[in-house]
């Protein structure tokens, strides 16, 4: 994936980023950070080696596999109509349900935002839509994707999804203060680069979404793959933003107790607690768990346990 050099970094300062020049080298973030010295948020520095953004070893395997497992349910469900009805309008009905539906989900879901959220722009939320155009622009998108606030439950929650040729992010309200300004600029940036992450790799497309649905009816079959994205998003917000990795902190410890949380000893429990519930859980659940996570952004050898 592509990144940040001298040239994006005057792209940067076009966005009208505070603080940001086209000079290279380490520049500071407009905000003070609680966790330390911070750069730019959309400049990387051009001296230091940059880490390609990577997928996980298992995500192209798993992909595969749930492609596979889908496209057989479909022939398995067209040879079941055929059986019952023996007629061709019916079985054609059947193959093309499951992507209307698909399709209709899909645009649901993002008419519910355009009609109820609240559109992040360079007049609302100014600091986050910067954010999320430096950091399209950085992972090389054509165009960035529309972003919203959700107002809701107090959840650190962000979500990317699409519908048609529209890509747009959610972010939770509470990453926000009550006037509109974020509470932790390096935070937010991280949780943006990792949604945008999801776009850039591709995990929010139509077709593979339609080429994967029949996977989540085997138990552990969709999650694993859901699993092995998010720790692909997570590498590619790591590449770009390294110093806003405490924002995985926000997932244990919510909004107003998230600067108490030990990255390193919730980490360490991912390879010291045990149990079969627990080996159940993390092999059904879609997103890794926060120990695990923390342990793979804390440890960069170790790509992340989708498994065992």
């Amino acid at each position: 994936m592509p990144h940040a050099t001298p040239g994006s970094s005057r792209a940067c300062a076009a966005h009208g980023v505070p603080g940001c020049t086209a000079s290279p080298g380490r520049l500071t973030a407009h905000r003070p950070s609680p966790h330390g010295p911070t750069r730019d948020l959309c400049a990387l520095d051009t001296d230091e080696e940059i880490v390609p953004a990577s997928a996980h070893p298992w995500e192209k395997p798993l992909f595969v596999l749930c492609a596979t497992v889908s496209l057989a349910l479909t022939a398995v469900l067209l040879r079941l109509v055929w059986s019952f009805s023996g007629s061709v309008p019916w079985t054609a009905l059947s193959l093309t349900a499951v992507p209307l539906a698909c399709w209709s989900v899909r645009g649901m879901r993002y008419a519910r935002e355009c009609a109820e959220s609240v559109r992040i722009s360079p007049t609302q939320f100014p600091e986050a839509h910067r954010m999320v155009v430096s950091l399209a622009t950085d992972m090389g998108l054509a165009r960035p994707p529309e972003a919203y606030v959700r107002v809701g439950p107090v959840s650190t929650r962000t979500d990317a999804a699409a519908h048609g040729l529209r890509r747009y992010l959610v972010l939770p309200d509470a990453l926000f203060d009550g006037n509109g300004r974020l509470h932790d600029p390096d935070a937010l940036a991280f949780l943006i680069a990792h949604q945008v992450g999801h776009v850039a790799a591709g995990h929010t497309g139509y077709w593979r979404r339609l080429a994967t649905v029949g996977a989540d009816l085997v138990p552990g079959l969709g999650s694993a793959l859901s699993r092995a994205a998010e720790y692909t998003a997570d590498n590619h917000a790591h590449a770009h933003l390294p110093e806003g990795v405490h924002a995985v902190h926000l997932f244990a410890g919510g909004p107003n107790l998230y600067t108490r949380v030990n990255m390193g000893e919730m980490a360490a429990r991912a390879r010291t607690d045990r149990g079969c519930s627990l080996l159940l859980y993390h092999l059904l659940s879609r997103r890794p768990s926060n120990t695990r996570r923390m342990a793979a952004l804390r440890d960069r050898t170790r790509r992340g346990r989708v498994f065992l």
